[in-house]
């Protein structure tokens, strides 16, 4: 035999409580004995409170109220239920109203509503729709009969929670059942005192009721049917890759329960755990899905990792103060002062030192536990030796559940990083002695970025989700985007990592996609984007989408996004870029941003500043990581240079045709001068020298340019000027082709000297011979002076730099915890 209950959104309506009926008659074909509970039509509930406070203060809205109620059940009835079998029904739905009425008139005549009054109102909720339930199942040839749990149930006269008397009840309810036939439609949440007066179960109460039932008849299993698939791993209101458990113990369910899953009623499982009867959470509207087992843990039993609940709006009370420790008493003190107020405490958590207590509450009673607190320990408030009672506002509660903590290394580790990892600190903590959950209390705004980072940690290990916001899709950026598309499929196979783009801004447009812009028709999205292109705008929306695993790709080439970088960092959202700009900033801008990604557990990464595409810092990295000291750099940063040069020496034309050729073909930065000055090489040696941890400025190198162009001038002009070093480049490579030598364009670091400029070099050198497309750094370190440390390769372009991005992104990708 199986008891099932029927929530609320489940007879919501006509069309609901169809489905509730097309279930119940699948079970009477398979002819399986069944006992059916029922709540009140959603909303029905709370409309008839909202109705009995009007009346009872005085508003004549009241009628208003209580006609809409009326009109709700008598067009659900009408349309269920066919006009030549209605009369019965009509029959009972007029006289409950015009019972109910007279209640109300009374109500608005005497102007005080009782706990009592509100109790034998809110009854009629469930009489009604499960007479109506009862009726259309019988118009249907199913035979059924109306039950009024009042008549089973009974209780003490605590109104609105009271508590039921099991003895008196289980015997009523074997008696009632004991030879039915019928499919009873039982009212759930309503019971009785023995003198017959009504009363209610408190929140929740119908799958109360349901359990009351099942344990009392030993059923094989609880069925709670309700407008959700089963015990969620997540709220999916918050969470969007929630799904549910196959099962969870009767333990893990209550703690869910208290910790907010909506799911289910705390108390619904005392009955059924005495028992040890199956609970399963089934989905009205799904009812093929299998649903959640509630169940006593079983070896056989496979179940699913934890579930992570929260409580969207708590208070924190701290009591903090020389008096806590060790003063025997004080904590009982505290608590007992609660309890006498009737304040139910959420978490509690106390400093090893005893010096603070701090306690969770709802926010209705916050101020209520305050005043309590103080009164107990008003003396000691009044000494000083304790501090008035703070209470910290704006906060939520998450935990995560599950048996499995118990014996589950790591989980609390691992939890703690992956909301640290995201910039997400968490104020208190505490796990129960049963080790059933790990509690948390966080700032309220970063609630729904929590329960996705843990939910991803913990859950959804298959795939981690990276997401990207992109300024820039120029050359470098597109190719990014390009490179993306291309690997996609790889990534996700090979590192279970899926870079959804979320966000994209050129010089005209931004668009953002919460859900991933379809990046094979992104150009043509971003053109269409409503939104234009504001630097300021798309931070703060980038840090307003408080995403998890948030990373900001800066592609420009200027310096628009650069004195946002720090507000970036701070939200917990890591930067990869090759520009330039902010790793060349004055030491002291750029050491605050290392020191920030450092504090809010974001990176901060740019190996495509110098190399493009070659590991240099990476290098640097490791080396030092690994005891090593540098010593002296030895580069070729520069693919313009390099190729000039090379062309120079090779071609047997005149510097001002090979540079003016080069600016043609876009071989230089976009402003020619950053190349030729030395100033873009020395930038990417500063960059060097300053992840050696040496504190180092631009204006500590020595630039010796390789020429300087006018400050402004079209090519022609360009052109011109340039001529003017054509003789002295001419005798420069007479010398170099009679030395069988090389020009190249180096940059230096020995000792904290360094330099940039123009040299001649030999065939012992190890730069002698490079291509023109390559390029090349030495290291001189302890442990490689005399045979230095160098690497080499094709190191320029756009395609190399998206490779370079690509590989800081999926070092960050590793790093964020699943």
């Amino acid at each position: 035999m199986k008891v099932l209950k029927f929530g609320g959104t489940s007879v919501g309506d006509y069309k609901n409580i169809k489905s509730v009926t097309d279930i119940i008659e699948s079970y009477i074909k398979r002819k399986e004995k069944i006992i059916v509970v029922c709540s009140a039509m959603s909303g029905v509930t709370d409309a008839l409170i909202e109705t009995a406070m009007k009346a009872s203060g005085k508003d004549e809205g009241y009628r208003e109220s209580f006609v809409k109620i009326k009109g709700k059940h008598l067009t659900t009835a009408s349309r269920l239920i066919p006009a030549d079998k209605r009369t019965k029904t009509n029959d009972y739905l007029k006289q409950r109203f015009a019972e109910l009425y007279e209640i109300f008139k009374s109500l608005y005549t005497i102007g005080e509503l009782t706990p009592k009054t509100l109790d034998e109102i809110m009854s009629y909720g469930e009489r009604l729709s499960c007479f109506i339930i009862a009726e259309t199942l019988k118009s249907r040839k199913i035979e059924a009969s109306f039950v009024d749990a009042r008549e089973l149930i009974k209780t003490d006269e605590q109104f609105g929670n009271a508590k039921v008397n099991f003895e008196t009840t289980n015997s009523l309810i074997k008696e009632r059942f004991k030879k039915s036939k019928e499919v009873p439609i039982v009212t759930g949440f309503i019971a009785s005192t023995v003198e017959g007066i009504t009363t209610t179960l408190g929140r929740g109460g119908s799958d109360y009721t349901a359990s009351i039932i099942g344990a009392a008849l030993d059923a094989d299993e609880i069925e709670i049917w309700t407008d959700v698939n089963g015990i969620m791993t997540a709220d999916p209101r918050k969470v969007r890759n929630a799904f549910p458990l196959r099962a969870v113990t009767y333990e893990e369910a209550m703690e869910m329960s208290h910790f907010g899953a909506k799911v289910i009623y705390s108390p619904t499982m005392l009955p059924a755990l005495q028992k040890q009867i199956k609970i399963r959470i089934k989905n009205t509207f799904n009812p093929s899905f299998r649903g959640t087992l509630i169940l006593p843990r079983e070896p056989q039993i496979q179940f699913n990792m934890k579930g992570i609940s929260s409580i969207d709006d708590i208070h924190l009370l701290q009591v903090e103060g020389s008096g806590l420790i060790g003063i025997e008493g004080i904590s009982s003190r505290i608590f007992g002062a609660l309890a006498s107020a009737k304040i139910n405490v959420l978490m509690i958590t106390q400093g090893s030192s005893g010096h603070t207590i701090c306690i969770a509450v709802m926010p209705s009673v916050s101020k209520l536990a305050k005043k309590a607190i103080e009164n107990e320990l008003k003396l000691e408030i009044y000494e000083k030796q304790l501090k008035k009672v703070e209470v910290i506002e704006n906060l939520s509660m998450i935990a995560v559940v599950g048996e499995d903590l118990l014996n589950t290394p790591g989980v609390s580790g691992k939890v703690l990083f992956a909301l640290g990892k995201n910039g997400i600190n968490t104020i208190a903590i505490a796990q129960g002695s049963s080790q059933l959950n790990l509690t948390m209390v966080i700032r309220k705004e970063q609630l729904k970025k929590a329960l996705n980072v843990l939910h991803e940690s913990l859950f959804i290990s298959e795939q981690k989700n990276i997401n990207v916001f992109l300024a820039g899709p120029g050359n470098v950026g597109s190719k990014f985007i390009d490179l993306i598309v291309k690997q996609h499929e790889n990534i996700i196979n090979n590192m279970s990592i899926n870079l959804r783009f979320v966000g994209l801004a050129d010089s005209k447009k931004m668009l953002f996609d919460e859900e991933g812009i379809d990046l094979s028709n992104w150009k043509e999205l971003l053109k269409k984007s409503g939104q234009k292109s504001n630097v300021r705008k798309f931070i703060e929306r980038m840090k307003e989408l408080n995403l998890s695993n948030s990373i900001f790709i800066d592609a420009t080439s200027g310096d628009l996004f650069v004195p946002y970088y720090n507000e970036v960092l701070s939200s917990a959202i890591s930067i990869v870029t090759p520009n330039k700009t902010a790793n060349s900033a004055p030491y002291k801008e750029y050491k605050n941003l290392i020191e920030t990604a450092h504090k809010y557990n974001s990176e901060f990464r740019y190996s495509t500043t110098v190399g493009v595409g070659l590991p240099t810092i990476d290098v640097i990295r490791n080396l030092i990581e690994s005891g090593d000291e540098i010593i002296a750099i030895e580069g070729m940063f520069s693919s313009t240079m390099n190729f000039i040069l090379k062309e120079f020496m090779n071609a047997g034309m005149k510097m001002s045709e090979i540079i003016l050729n080069a600016i043609k073909s876009g071989f230089t930065e976009p402003n020619p001068r950053v190349d030729f000055s030395g100033e873009d090489v020395a930038k990417k040696l500063l960059i060097l020298i300053r992840e050696t941890g040496k504190e180092y400025e631009l204006n500590d190198i020595d630039i010796k340019p390789l020429l300087k162009l006018p400050p402004k001038g079209a090519h022609s002009f360009i052109a011109e000027h340039i001529k003017k070093y054509d003789s002295h480049f001419d005798k420069l490579r007479d010398r170099a082709i009679k030395a069988g030598k090389e020009l190249i364009y180096m940059a230096r670091y020995d000792r904290g000297k360094s330099a940039v400029g123009l040299e001649l070099i030999d065939k012992t050198h190890p730069f002698y011979g490079l291509s023109s497309k390559e390029k090349i750094v030495a290291f001189r370190t302890r442990f490689h002076y005399e045979h230095p440390l160098i690497i080499k390769g094709h190191g320029g372009g756009p395609a190399a730099a998206a490779a370079g991005i690509l590989s800081d992104v999926l070092k960050i990708s590793k790093y964020t915890i699943k």
